[in-house]
């Protein structure tokens, strides 16, 4: 991820010359095994990510300020500096199937996400008070429907915008430090590969492990609001994943998914589906 050096008083993310970011995905909720046609289904879950890497590769010369109780990130240091993220989200997803193909669907979410940097002898920690919008859509192809011979094979296309707002930094992690007025932008593209069988148990019932892997670009923008700067960039990687959704009834289904590529990833909900 290349940023750039214009923001000022971006506090420990000021003068990046060039940075590789951590990449958050979606879970996608939902197997590769096909809808009936016109039908519509709507999910509901929670997802978070835990310890998710962020490595700055810092060069350049000279100390960055940052105005914030004398910290300052020092950009003449080389090397990798790691941080970490947290978020969590409440998520509503809603898919409509047309034919026996293709099914579109759209996102909305509010959630946090907070983000933990090292500065030049402590760690910053940025979060903010007011809950992050999330709100994307795509849609999923199936290539191998799901038979009592044949694992189901899907193909599914995405884009979700997340913005969070920061509005304080604690140097330190300690309470009480100083204002922000930050805004974190991410804008994640997602190519997703899975497959899916419906197992049929003892007095009926239902398994349907899922998995396969995803590939996620994300453009990433950090403003300063005040100043009108900008700092951001793009990272690309590849990550599988595993799920297993179990059938309760006809139209109503839980699940819950996970990726353990760059931190921790997860996810719980369940879904209804209309005929």
């Amino acid at each position: 991820m290349r940023l750039d050096c214009r923001v000022r008083h971006a506090v420990a993310v000021v003068c990046l010359s060039s940075a590789v970011t951590a990449v958050h995905g979606q879970i996608l909720a939902a197997s590769a095994r096909q809808a009936s046609s016109g039908s519509l289904k709507l999910m509901v879950y929670y997802q978070g990510v835990s310890d998710q890497s962020v490595n700055f590769a810092v060069v350049g010369a000279g100390t960055c300020g940052t105005g914030v109780a004398g910290v300052t990130f020092a950009c003449g240091q080389a090397g990798d500096i790691e941080g970490k993220g947290f978020g969590q989200a409440a998520v509503l997803k809603v898919a409509g199937q047309i034919g026996d193909y293709v099914q579109p669907y759209v996102v909305f979410g509010s959630g946090s996400y907070e983000l933990s940097v090292p500065s030049t002898t402590i760690t910053n920690k940025f979060t903010g008070t007011k809950e992050g919008l999330i709100y994307g859509g795509g849609v999923k192809f199936s290539v191998v429907p799901d038979t009592l011979y044949d694992t189901a094979v899907a193909l599914d296309l995405g884009a979700v915008r997340s913005v969070y707002d920061f509005d304080h930094i604690a140097p330190g992690g300690a309470p009480g430090s100083g204002p922000i007025d930050q805004r974190l932008t991410l804008m994640t593209y997602q190519l997703a590969v899975e497959a899916s069988h419906l197992f049929t148990l003892g007095k009926g019932y239902k398994l349907e492990p899922y998995g396969g892997i995803k590939w996620l670009r994300v453009v990433a923008d950090l403003k300063d609001l005040p100043s009108g700067g900008h700092a951001g960039g793009r990272q690309e990687t590849a990550s599988p994943f595993v799920g297993l959704r179990w059938p309760v009834g006809d139209s109503v289904a839980s699940f819950v998914e996970a990726a353990f590529v760059d931190g921790y990833h997860y996810g719980t909900g369940f879904e209804m589906r209309f005929n």
